[in-house]
């Protein structure tokens, strides 16, 4: 169960990043010989900072949250089994998987929408470097560099 709750956070970042680079096009590609411009590259590299710190984050606080869920789940369920009858340990630990369910649901909907607004936060900083216009000759940039 621990080793779920660490390897997933790591497979949906692969799996955003696989989504992203599929979504992301450029309109005009960079003919061969030219390169994207230093502030190009810094606008992008921005946006890349934000979003992944954000999800980083994220995962983050998902990842806390959900271990306090467990501890919050195995509290109850052992107090659910210091109960005098038995009608009242099925009641106390049907109680612990409902509120667990519901909080672990709560928390993935959080963790996606949070996951989704960095993602959509990210296509639009990544389009505001306005890829196309900004790309310069190669020539041309070693010699703008070294002034």
């Amino acid at each position: 169960m621990k080793k779920t709750f660490t390897l997933l956070p790591i497979i949906w970042l692969i799996l955003g990043a696989v989504v992203i680079a599929s979504e992301i096009k450029l309109s005009d590609p960079v003919p061969p010989g030219q390169m994207l411009s230093g502030t190009i590259v810094t606008c992008v590299k921005t946006a890349l900072q934000k979003r992944e710190t954000t999800i980083f984050s994220t995962f983050t606080t998902y990842q806390n949250n959900a271990l306090v869920v467990l501890a919050t789940r195995k509290t109850a369920l052992f107090a659910a089994w210091d109960k005098p009858t038995k009608s009242e340990v099925k009641t106390a630990v049907s109680a612990a998987w409902k509120i667990y369910k519901s909080s672990m649901s709560d928390l993935k909907s959080t963790l996606h929408t949070a996951r989704d607004t960095a993602w959509s936060v990210y296509k639009t900083d990544v389009k505001s470097c306005k890829w196309n216009v900004l790309v310069q000759n190669v020539d041309t940039s070693s010699e703008k560099s070294e002034q």
